[in-house]
């Protein structure tokens, strides 16, 4: 009987740690001209991160102008959905690329993020951008640091559109604005990584 006990017990902890081991994996990562991927090498949902394609990126933008047509207000920390509305610079990327997203097997890295977060993680450098993209701001110094993010419009002239979360004097809220393209605030566009 003892003997019978022992067996079992030993093949109970075989099973459990050949369940433990089959469910691990190994993560691999690398980058090209195209993004940085990452592949989970095991039989699950193997995922890519890529860059945001421009139609989705079009669409996110939007989205942002919807949220400056109905008068949305800035609050910190906030993202609530279209017409609730209080939201800040981050929440509007966020809720923005969230709507455009839908049905399209595209996800966020993280469906949190703040502005320095995307910008030293979920971003693609580019001098290029493309409408719907990301603007990372700072103050008008050198600083390099990042506290601010806006969706990038157009270029026209000399001057960068775009459309962001603020409260900042007269501005409080989600509006349509520009600075001229040599303005220190602007410290970097991005294209938003995405998975699938």
């Amino acid at each position: 009987m003892k003997k019978s006990k022992t067996g079992i017990l030993t093949f109970i902890l075989f099973s459990l740690c050949f369940v433990i081991l089959s469910s691990c994996y190994i993560t691999f990562e690398f980058s090209d001209d195209t993004g940085t991927y990452s592949k989970k090498s095991s039989n699950s949902n193997k995922h890519i991160v890529t860059d945001c394609p421009a139609e989705i990126a079009a669409k996110a933008f939007e989205y942002a102008k919807k949220y400056a047509a109905a008068d949305t207000e800035y609050g910190y920390g906030k993202q609530d959905p279209l017409r609730s509305i209080k939201i800040d610079c981050s929440g509007l990327v966020i809720m923005c690329y969230t709507y455009a997203l839908q049905g399209t097997g595209y996800t966020l890295i993280e469906p949190d993020m703040a502005s320095a977060y995307m910008y030293e993680n979920a971003a693609t450098f580019t001098t290029t951008p493309r409408r719907g993209d990301l603007i990372f701001m700072g103050d008008d110094s050198n600083d390099p640091s990042i506290f601010h993010i806006a969706i990038f419009d157009r270029f026209e002239g000399d001057q960068v559109y775009f459309i962001d979360s603020t409260s900042q004097g007269k501005i409080n809220g989600v509006s349509e604005r520009h600075y001229a393209k040599t303005n220190k605030k602007i410290k970097a566009y991005g294209i938003m990584k995405l998975k699938s």
